[in-house]
């Protein structure tokens, strides 16, 4: 399958904007395709990352058994790199390349420095279930976890979700929305981006799948 119908993040990447929000359909390469950015990135600059959730229990998901590496270890690029996860960290031949942390609990890491990150990647933002909700001012705790990390450098955050549902408390907060007749819109003079993927190479694939035709005409089929 060409790679041309995966994600790519060359486009938001050129804006350097300070917060990015991408929303797109499941399976399109959002994670995988950021992954696979930071990776390269410790490998050539020793740069590394947070890995932000918002609950433990849903971090703990991503980590047991090397989860977060499951699927971007087979890519060719790290087939010959010992990638893994040990309590709170990520490894790559050995070293530190990021960090895991639950957002409920971001603010007992005031205390602690971390130099060398400069990207925040929070998967899975948007909430699409009854299980877990948003945490209560949660736009300024991760404004304040920014902070943390950050000092007075520059760091950039990106914010990964399915495109579910636009009804969040981080539009609401910075009163931003989605972009009409086009995929990329930016505010607060370009510190903040939305990118609402519009990939039509994967929808074509993924309609012609097997699951695709299973799907089809259903209410599931929207959302897929």
């Amino acid at each position: 399958m060409t790679e041309a119908i995966w994600y790519s993040y060359d486009r938001v990447l050129s804006y350097h904007a300070m917060m990015n929000y991408i929303l797109g359909e499941r399976g399109v390469g959002k994670s995988y395709g950021l992954k696979k950015y930071l990776l390269n990135r410790f490998k050539k600059k020793g740069k590394q990352f947070i890995y932000l959730r918002r609950y433990d229990t849903e971090l703990k998901k991503s980590l047991k058994d090397n989860e977060f590496f499951k699927d971007i270890e087979t890519d060719e690029t790290f087939i010959n790199d010992e990638m893994y996860a040990r309590g709170d960290k990520f490894y790559m031949n050995g070293e530190v390349c990021g960090y895991a942390i639950p957002l409920s609990k971001a603010s007992i890491y005031k205390s602690v420095p971390f130099p060398n990150v400069d990207i925040i990647m929070y998967d899975e933002f948007l909430i699409d279930n009854a299980t877990y909700h948003y945490l209560p001012d949660e736009p300024e705790k991760l404004l304040d976890f920014m902070e943390t990390v950050g000092r007075l450098r520059n760091i950039q955050v990106f914010l990964l979700g399915n495109s579910i549902s636009m009804v969040n408390p981080y539009f609401d907060y910075f009163n931003i929305s989605l972009p009409y007749g086009s995929d990329i819109k930016t505010f607060k003079e370009g510190l903040i981006l939305i990118n609402y993927i519009k990939n039509e190479k994967y929808r074509k694939v993924k309609k012609e799948s097997n699951f695709g035709k299973l799907i089809d005409g259903t209410k599931y089929s929207n959302y897929a």
